[in-house]
């Protein structure tokens, strides 16, 4: 049986962009649902989304970070929601590589659109040895298309020695069929991503699902860690899983902008003013071109880390941690040119703008919420690269 071809980049992104209007049209509903909803889930099924990074042996495409990148950035003009769950699992199933092919074999030979999470155990959490493999309880919040994935890859376990002492950890692949999901998803933002609880009680793990680490990986990524977990984990491979969820961001901005420009084509008035037309005020216009440009300028700088890391995939040398820290504050600095866009479609829009039935509304509020994650935090991806800059102890966990 032959395999399909592989489509390329412009028909990944002219089928990303059709699925726009849908993802609009459902994205209430994904937040009332407080997940994609079936309807908006088989279309991206059907268009290849749930593929991206794919082993190509299972009719995956297995493509680069930049076409994730404008891939998540498209659909999220549309909801934010649906294209964090794109990004999540681009990201969680390039982790899913590091298990042996017949694992792999396991996991998308009959199901190329098997979707996959990734998840850290609380300090809590604890596993222990047993005949073939090891045996897991534990909380993983945070858990991004918990309800509705295949696989989850559960990072960073403590295992417990006989003696109680804690000197490893083990980073496990388990079908989600096989944990509970608790309902935690409650917030003014993102609300349709599902980023659950998962809970495990006296879960088994055989030893071909498992990697075993140094106790270190919850507090940073070592070079022995990094060896093991082979190129695809080096230091920046966080940022990179990191970035595409990010793009999901900058693109509900873009969404915000699109359905501004959309509102002003109705020739409405602008209140205590003589204008009859917004357009006709040439503040406004003003306003509309900074902040298409703040927008404009915020998916530049995430285009030019998605670049650095395909750059370094292909590169036997690792980025330096100076270097990781200067493409962080990249994507930092994205995040906040957003906002600053997206606050100037607000003025524009004016007080009609937070209406619970203007969909501008819910765009600030996936953007407000999603470009404060802990992993892009402005104030400490400054700070970092201030050390990074002096070559002084690095501050952030996970990411050295």
């Amino acid at each position: 049986m032959t395999a399909a071809p592989v489509p390329g980049t412009d028909e990944l992104l002219d089928r990303a962009r059709a699925l726009v209007p849908l993802l609009r049209a459902n994205a209430a509903k994904t937040e009332q649902a407080r997940n994609v909803v079936p309807e908006v889930l088989d279309a991206l099924r059907e268009a290849g989304m749930f593929r991206l990074t794919t082993p190509a042996e299972f009719g995956g495409y297995d493509v680069g970070l930049r076409t994730q990148l404008e891939l998540v950035f498209e659909l999220s003009r549309g909801c934010a929601s649906t294209g964090w769950t794109v990004a999540n699992d681009a990201g969680s199933t390039d982790l899913a590589k590091l298990m042996p092919p017949h694992v792999l074999k396991e996991m998308f030979d009959a199901n190329a659109d098997a979707m996959v999470i990734t998840t850290v155990a609380t300090p809590e959490s604890r596993a222990t040895v047993v005949d073939g493999g090891v045996e897991f309880s534990g909380r993983f919040p945070w858990s991004t298309n918990s309800q509705i994935a295949d696989w989850a890859m559960l990072l960073a376990v403590p295992i417990e020695a006989p003696d109680g002492t804690i000197t490893r950890a083990v980073t496990v692949l388990i079908p989600l069929a096989g944990a509970t999901i608790e309902d935690t998803w409650h917030v003014a933002g993102m609300s349709g991503t599902g980023t659950q609880t998962v809970v495990a009680d006296r879960l088994f793990v055989p030893d071909s699902r498992m990697i075993e680490h140094d106790h270190s990986l919850t507090e940073r990524y070592d070079q022995k860690f990094t060896e093991q977990l082979s190129e695809y984990y080096r230091p920046s491979g966080l940022i990179g899983g990191n970035l595409i969820s990010m793009a999901s961001i900058v693109g509900t901005a873009q969404g915000a902008l699109d359905l501004t420009r959309t509102s002003l084509e109705k020739k409405r008035p602008v209140s205590y003013t003589t204008y009859q037309n917004k357009t006709d005020s040439p503040a406004l216009r003003l306003w509309l071109a900074e902040a298409t440009h703040l927008i404009d300028t915020a998916f530049l700088h995430m285009r030019l880390v998605a670049d650095a890391l395909d750059a370094e995939r292909l590169s036997p040398v690792g980025l330096e941690w100076v270097e990781r820290a200067r493409i962080r504050m990249h994507m930092a600095t994205a995040l906040q040119r957003a906002r600053e866009g997206v606050e100037k479609l607000l003025d524009v829009g004016g007080v009609g703008s937070f209406a619970l039935a203007n969909p501008l509304q819910r765009h600030w509020r996936d953007l407000g919420m999603g470009s404060r994650h802990a992993m892009v935090n402005l104030p400490l991806m400054l700070e970092d690269y201030s050390l990074a800059l002096l070559d002084l102890k690095p501050s952030i966990a996970m990411l050295h």
